[in-house]
């Protein structure tokens, strides 16, 4: 029977016939005949193994030992393989370390003039949010507040249009938008905003006293004198409402007129 089987030549087992390879180094087997000691009549089917020193090297001088035998054994094989894992496995976490490392300092190296180290830490990490989401809108409303605190108006004004280009229902939001125009000296826009936040909330007050304001700084004290009447009508923050009773006072002095009436309400 051990002549119906081949002999491997590397490891010595015998192998059953017709194997193409041993089962116990893999080691490629020929298939002609069942004599170990017969040479294969034509050139083993394998393609030829590349070198360690890698392709192109020179080919061995003959010898007896196989040319596959340049390649490490099995085992050694899978440990090179889980070593070569393992470097690119730390390597990789390597480079996710450094990004974010990196990233942090990229914000911590874009200070927000005026703010405080508390404001600045708020805009690191809402920065770091929206990053992540750029469609959070309650980030991009806080991080725009944070500008807007410190009179950072033209990127105030960025991140306010975004977060209302998601959400147009913030009215907040398109009030805070139309002072940083103001600001920025562009009265024509920030009146329109202020119009716009009516349209969504005919109560805001804020919206309504600074289109007060406005009317006010043009002279005309009769639609500035009607848009604090309904600020004050509007249940404005308690805080606000001594600063609308200020400015009503001051039109009157100054045209010797009384409020009139809001629209719906008698004389």
């Amino acid at each position: 029977m051990s002549e119906d089987r081949i002999r491997c030549p590397d490891c010595g087992r015998l192998n059953a016939a017709g194997s193409t390879s041993c089962a116990q180094c893999n080691f490629p087997l020929s298939s002609e005949g069942t004599r170990p000691s017969a040479p294969p009549e034509a050139p083993n089917p394998v393609p030829e193994p590349i070198s360690a020193e890698g392709p192109g090297s020179s080919p061995a001088a003959p010898s007896p030992v196989p040319p596959l035998r340049r390649r490490p054994p099995r085992p050694r094989m899978q440990q090179q393989a889980m070593s070569l894992w393992l470097v690119f496995a730390g390597v990789a976490a390597a480079v996710v370390i450094f990004t974010g490392v990196k990233a942090n300092l990229d914000r911590a190296s874009e200070p927000v003039e005026g703010a405080a180290p508390v404001q600045q830490e708020q805009v690191d990490d809402l920065r770091a949010a929206l990053e992540r989401d750029s469609t959070n809108v309650d980030a991009r409303i806080r991080l725009a507040d944070v500008l807007y605190d410190t009179g950072n108006w033209q990127e105030a004004a960025r991140n306010y249009e975004k977060a209302v280009a998601l959400d147009s229902t913030r009215v907040t939001a398109i009030v805070d938008l139309g002072v940083c125009y103001y600001n920025l000296g562009e009265g024509p826009k920030a009146e329109r905003l202020f119009h716009l936040a009516l349209a969504r909330d005919p109560t805001q007050p804020v919206a309504l006293f600074n289109l007060g304001i406005l009317h006010e700084r043009r002279k005309d004290y009769e639609e500035s004198l009607k848009y604090f009447h309904r600020a004050l009508a509007s249940n404005p923050p308690d805080d606000m409402k001594p600063v609308i009773v200020d400015a009503m006072q001051r039109l009157q002095q100054l045209t010797g007129r009384t409020p009139p009436p809001l629209p719906g309400n008698s004389p």
